[in-house]
């Protein structure tokens, strides 16, 4: 009985041609441990030196060590896994756009350009700097969206999410800086602002807070606003507003109540000096008598009474003196 002889299907020898082809021409760029084109893998390992020498022509990048996966015993002029001149971004000594610089001894995760063999670092696990220069504005923020509910086969997906208005925004431009948070969903009292930089109506520095409270300084003069409050500074004077009422403190003149119609202000402890020293005085008044010059009887008590109520004003700020109000001599 002749055996009829096994042969492979099509399909499995085209297969087998093809792995063939592929083994003989990837021979020697692929590493066979790790079924990778070399050049091509990614490095784990950690800062092992920043190049901070600006005469030192590594200077901008960092040196990597790799953790160690290998049983050859390394020596100090010949360390194993360690990758000199590693490149932070894409130009060597760059110090403008995107940059990041890390921790020494942290972790960072090193990939290589096969064609220029440059290696980049690409992920950190602790920096010392993060700089983001941009041309145009940056925006950085955070916005709260509804829960997702993945066991909910009509709720909607991930990336579809609706806002709920809680959200913290600060936007970069090249002449101002705005940021603004809100706390609650459409409530205009739950939002604090703040602009700094040029405006349309000039440099200003402006703060708000639940459009109850705000401050605006400006190179003229600083406001602070709360309520029926105001407070105004500039180059001639400084006033206090509450209501109606207000003070302004200029050089050299202080007004309370109001500029308008205003009268000279008075002393209390010149006014009770002035005082008891007249009623001194007229108490010293002689009225001619049969019996020769006497003060008059039915007045002298009055006197000494009244002369005694303004000193005790005058130590115990009573009376028409208060220490509530206080103005300079």
């Amino acid at each position: 009985m002749i055996t009829p002889k096994k042969h492979l299907t099509d399909h499995s020898s085209n297969e087998m041609i093809r792995d063939a082809i592929r083994a003989i021409a990837l021979k020697g760029f692929v590493n066979r441990q790790t079924g990778t084109v070399r050049g091509t893998s990614k490095v784990t390992g950690y800062v092992a030196k920043i190049h901070t020498d600006e005469s030192d022509e590594l200077y901008g990048t960092i040196d990597v060590q790799e953790y160690p996966d290998w049983a050859v015993e390394e020596t100090e002029e010949a360390p194993i896994g360690y990758h000199e001149g590693v490149l932070l971004t894409a130009i060597q000594n760059d110090t403008n756009g995107y940059i990041i610089i890390p921790k020494l001894h942290s972790d960072v995760i090193v990939s290589k350009d096969p064609e220029t063999g440059n290696e980049y670092v690409t992920m950190f696990s602790h920096v010392n700097l993060i700089q983001l220069d941009s041309h145009e504005n940056i925006s950085i923020g955070v916005r709260e969206r509804e829960e997702y509910k993945p066991d909910d086969d009509e709720a909607p997906d991930i990336h579809e999410l609706e806002l709920t208005g809680i959200k913290t925004n600060t936007t970069y431009t090249k002449d101002s800086v705005v940021t603004t948070v809100n706390t609650a969903k459409d409530n205009d009292e739950a939002t604090v602002t703040q602009i700094l930089g040029k405006t349309d109506d000039g440099l200003v520095a402006k703060h708000d807070v639940g459009g109850k409270s705000a401050s605006t300084m400006t190179p003229d003069d600083i406001v602070l606003e709360h309520d029926k409050a105001n407070m105004t500074l500039d180059d001639s004077q400084a006033k206090l507003e509450m209501g109606q009422s207000q003070v302004v403190v200029e050089d050299g003149t202080t007004y309370v109540g109001s500029k308008n119609g205003v009268d000279d202000a008075v002393l209390g402890q010149e006014l009770a000096t002035i005082l008891s020293d007249l009623v001194g005085y007229l108490g010293q008044m002689m009225t001619p008598t049969m019996m020769g010059p006497q003060p008059p009887a039915n007045m002298l008590a009055n006197f000494i009474s009244l002369k005694a109520k303004i000193s005790a004003f005058k130590s115990a700020h009573s009376g028409f003196l208060t220490k509530k109000v206080q103005i300079q001599k």
